[in-house]
């Protein structure tokens, strides 16, 4: 450490020109970062349901489903004119696969033994009569009632298959417009492109506030523990060059970025600032000692050197565990703030030195370690907490058990309406199509079989009926529905034909029609494999997966007797494997980030003891977490499953309290004056320190996601824990288990 600085020192234009040249390389990577934030972008591409929903969309044809509701008075000639216009100009956007509406919708009869079809709503001007017949033909089709028309007829749904690939963002846009343009009434959208266009719209919308936000703050807290602008500036350097780096490195690498993303600059700002804190408070107090401006610098590098290594370690392994987890866009989130967090740290040892070479030393030194209000609480804080060791030792076991008690009662959440307030236009527009159509989601059920079985068939609309006596299961459609109507265009009964033969034969007068298409979007051309379309409203993820069981259990009683396989896939499939896979690396990734902690820092403290006790704040602060998160019904889903991972890369004060008070024992001074020392010295540190990474935090709040606003609040308590348990379990625990004068000089050493 003290060679890298009085390197940076002799080489000034070496260490600024390397960081400016590899800046520019790296920061040509940020035009190239994606954003996605689809179901199947946050999944292991190996998930089996993943591999399932590919497969059937290669033979179906079928993509993402968006679903719209259009409001007013659907029998009149005006709107079933603008619902046909609209389904055409739908057709028209670019990325969508298939619409379907009442204007695509199709009348069976039967001609002279032949299957007449042809479109329900025609072409040509509408007369009343024509309207009237449309209402009455689609109140007598299972197909079209309730499911393309409301019961009431208030609402005309359109359903948009479209291409998982597609630009979400510019494709909702695209959806919305077209549909407002067409439509004369209130247009509602929903569905996981709608959804994935939304987050993606407001990602790009909140990251520049969230960045200058956290930057601000941050600037404000710096500016008061150092009252100058330097000390303003230098931290803010380091972190913005860290910034640079970790996200064009995404760039490079090919990583899509997703909702959680927008935490990774605050994650980097906030800690990277820190660092460069401790050195720059150091730096000022050998400044206000009377020491030589090179000597200073050389002086803060070496005394502060360990504490931040250690703290950067820890922040680094505390987020690079994330990397374990199964989920893609956590591993990035991991990984990258990883290496920002590493990189403004060895910013910190030599971009500041750097530029400290350049710098005249101000005429008036202020000294951040100089007795004042601050440090004048820590020593009172030092005197109350000596002789209650015992009893804060104590309660801290208290707290943890009741913080466990509360920790079992979190529930996981993975549904994207619960990313929105409920004013939000994509909440909205769920809410209505939940409410008038009960489908908002898909499912999807894979049959394979002879799908020319009439038991089989007969299975599936069993199937169908049970599934929708469920509150929570809108419509329903297969093949089985389409056949049924295909009988009872030709035989005046709806029904299945009573042998394969029958069912083969019905088929092919469908195929000769010239239209296959309903057939072929449900059932392949070898009539072995179907699926099952099941729309499910926006539910809590709890209740998602109890309907999704139940369905599985309808399926295996109605459908498996007489199939070869049944399989279940579809988004809402997709975010339970998502809400499984984060319980389950929620306590892999916690476990490595504690165990790597204590390892590193035992190594550098060189004292296995001494180790363990230097991660009992963030113990403290974990159990903290996980136990408010049970008690206040706060969801573990995407954002919150960050929350232990990060708690432990931005707060890792103890090691500089540890630090001190390791210099003040090698001092030979008594373990509580050394608690003193340490808490006077490091606590106000620790106070800015906190306060930093607290406002920092502090500007996820402005984001338009709930979660995110909620995880900004619970790292306002995390980092307030955090400093709160190092400041006073802490010392506590120093008395209790350090107390041999046998620390080793490491901070020599740094």
């Amino acid at each position: 450490m003290e060679r890298l600085s009085r390197f940076a020192t002799r080489h000034p234009w070496i260490v600024l020109g390397t960081f400016l040249v590899l800046s520019v390389i790296l920061g040509l990577g940020l035009p190239r970062l994606e954003f996605d934030n689809s179901p199947e972008a946050m999944v292991p591409p190996d998930l089996p349901a993943k591999r399932l929903l590919d497969e059937v969309e290669e033979t179906f044809g079928t993509g993402s489903l968006a679903v719209a509701a259009l409001e007013g008075e659907i029998y009149t000639p005006e709107a079933l004119t603008q619902l046909r216009e609209a389904t055409q100009a739908l057709e028209e956007v670019p990325g969508v696969l298939r619409v379907t509406s009442l204007a695509t919708a199709k009348r069976m009869e039967e001609d002279a033994g032949f299957l007449l079809i042809e479109d329900l709503v025609p072409e040509a001007p509408l007369t009343p009569e024509d309207v009237q017949a449309i209402r009455a033909y689609v109140a007598s089709s299972p197909l079209y009632q309730g499911k393309l028309v409301s019961e009431d007829a208030r609402y005309a749904a359109v359903l948009i298959s479209v291409e998982r690939g597609a630009d979400m963002r510019a494709l909702e846009r695209a959806l919305r417009d077209t549909l407002e343009a067409h439509w004369d009434g209130p247009v509602y959208l929903a569905g996981i492109p709608v959804m994935s266009g939304a987050i993606l719209d407001t990602l790009q919308r909140d990251l520049p506030l969230q960045v200058s936000g956290a930057a601000l703050i941050i600037g404000l807290v710096l500016f008061l523990n150092f009252r100058s602008l330097r000390g303003v500036f230098l931290p803010l350097v380091t972190v913005g060059v860290a910034l640079v780096w970790a996200l064009g490195a995404g760039g490079w690498l090919g990583f899509k970025l997703g909702m959680i993303s927008s935490i990774l600059p605050v994650v980097v700002l906030a800690v990277g600032s820190s660092f460069t804190l401790h050195i720059l408070n150091r730096y000022y107090h050998e400044l206000a000692e009377g020491r030589p401006k090179t000597e200073a610098i050389r002086l803060a590098v070496r005394e502060t050197g360990l504490g931040v290594l250690i703290s950067a370690l820890a922040a680094g392994a505390g987020l690079a565990a994330l990397y374990t987890a199964s989920l893609p866009q956590i591993q990035a989130f991991g990984l990258l703030s990883a290496f920002g967090v590493l990189v403004a740290f060895i910013g910190s040892t030599l971009i500041v030195p750097a530029i400290l070479s350049f710098l005249r030393p101000p005429r008036r030194v202020f000294n951040p370690e100089r007795p004042d209000t601050t440090s004048r609480t820590m020593v009172g804080l030092a005197r109350w907490v000596i002789p209650r060791r015992k009893g804060l030792l104590v309660g801290a076991g208290g707290f943890v058990l009741t913080m466990l008690l509360g920790a079992s009662q979190i529930q996981v959440e993975t549904s994207f309406t619960s990313y929105f307030p409920p004013t939000s236009p994509a909440r909205v527009g769920t809410d209505l199509i939940d409410r008038v159509f009960r489908g908002s989601d898909t499912l999807t059920v894979v049959v394979e079989g002879d799908l020319k079985n009439p038991a089989l068939l007969r299975g599936i609309l069993a199937f169908e009926e049970a599934a929708q006596a469920l509150p929570e299961v809108g419509a329903v459609l297969s093949v089985a529905d389409v056949i049924q109507e295909i009988h009872k265009a030709l035989t005046g009964e709806r029904g299945i034909p009573d042998t394969s033969e029958g069912v083969a034969q019905e088929i092919l007068l469908y195929q000769m029609s010239g239209n296959p298409e309903e057939i072929t979007q449900l059932m392949d051309e070898g009539a072995t494999i179907a699926q099952i379309t099941v729309q499910l409203p926006s539910l809590p993820s709890s209740e998602m997966e109890r309907t999704i069981n139940e369905l599985q259990t309808l399926a295996q009683t109605y459908i498996a007797p007489h199939a070869g396989t049944v399989e279940f896939t579809g988004s809402t499939v997709l975010m339970l494997e998502i809400m499984r896979l984060i319980l389950r690396d929620q306590l892999i990734s916690l476990a490595l980030a504690l165990i790597l902690v204590a390892l590193f820092n035992t190594l550098l403290l060189r004292s296995a003891v001494v180790g363990a006790v230097s991660v009992l704040p963030l113990a403290l602060t974990i159990a903290g977490q996980f136990g408010l998160m049970g008690i206040a019904g706060i969801p573990l889903d995407t954002a919150t499953a960050l929350l232990a991972a990060i708690a432990i890369g931005v707060g890792d004060y103890s090691v500089h309290v540890i630090v001190r008070y390791l210099e003040e024992r090698r001092k030979q001074a008594a373990p509580e004056m050394a608690v003193r020392t340490a808490l006077f010295v490091s606590g106000r540190a620790v106070v800015f320190t906190a306060l930093a990474i607290g406002g920092g935090f502090s500007a996820l709040l402005w984001s338009g996601f709930v979660p995110i606003q909620t995880f900004g609040k619970l790292m306002g308590f995390t980092v307030g824990a955090t400093a709160l348990f190092a400041l006073s379990v802490l010392p506590a625990a120093l008395l209790a288990f350090v107390r041999k004068n046998n620390a080793r000089e490491v901070t020599q050493h740094a």
